[in-house]
């Protein structure tokens, strides 16, 4: 069995508790929750990237002709970047963005849930963020390959265009890539503006080194927050 597969109305209880409310689905409907990652400490300090909590996303999905409930995670770092003060203004803003998204891998009577397979570029990198939206990708480019989590992690990056804090249309770059990494599907989700708006060096090089930094194992401590940051 799963060894984060719950069957019951104690389990659901427990994850309800945990967000201040219960799921819809049956009290002995399978309850899968994925196991939280984040960045090290080094990692993060070393780009400049800060650590903005994790959030906890309780859903109801169908695997096969069962209603699951599945408990994702989200840990959101954020950067404040000096961009072009003709368009941006002075200071600098939450420009450079990095999540980690664990979702549940999970099997009921040889069906299996897969909640990124199908979305869309654009999808899995605004739902990851609430710093940009309307996020519109223009078109792909390279792809490279990183080691972590033990693991090769291949991105794919893409060129858009977003808005900032719903003020400000950015050009931007994704970085995108999902793997599978223990009992979960791990989802590594960046956007940043293009290099063309940063005075300094490309971000780039902080995305890889915050992937390099990930960890992801039983009993992460993780600060849990909701959509806003508030804990």
């Amino acid at each position: 069995m799963n060894r984060r597969l719950f069957v019951g109305a104690l389990a659901t209880g427990a994850v309800g508790t945990m967000v201040g409310c219960l799921s819809s689905v049956a009290d002995d409907s399978p309850a899968f929750i994925a196991t939280p990652a984040r960045v090290s400490e080094e990692a993060a300090g070393e780009t400049g990237y800060e650590y903005r909590g994790t959030r906890e996303l309780i859903d109801e999905a169908r695997v096969g002709d069962q209603a699951v409930e599945v408990t994702s995670y989200t840990s959101v770092y954020d950067r404040g970047i000096e961009l072009p003060a003709e368009r941006f203004g002075a200071g600098a803003l939450k420009a450079g963005v990095f999540c980690v998204t664990s979702h549940p891998q999970a099997t009921v009577d040889g069906a299996e849930y897969d909640p990124v397979g199908d979305r869309s570029t654009r999808d899995l990198a605004e739902r990851a963020q609430n710093h940009y939206a309307g996020i519109e990708v223009d078109r792909a480019l390279g792809g490279r390959a990183l080691q972590a989590l033990g693991q090769r992690f291949s991105f794919q990056a893409y060129e858009g265009t977003a808005t900032l804090r719903g003020e400000y249309d950015v050009r931007v770059r994704i970085d995108l890539t999902r793997r599978d990494h223990e009992d979960d599907h791990v989802v590594v989700a960046a956007v940043y503006p293009v290099a063309d708006l940063l005075s300094g060096e490309s971000e780039q090089g902080r995305i890889d080194t915050l992937t390099r930094g990930l960890e992801q194992y039983d009993g992460i401590s993780v600060d849990i927050v909701d959509r806003d940051g508030h804990r």
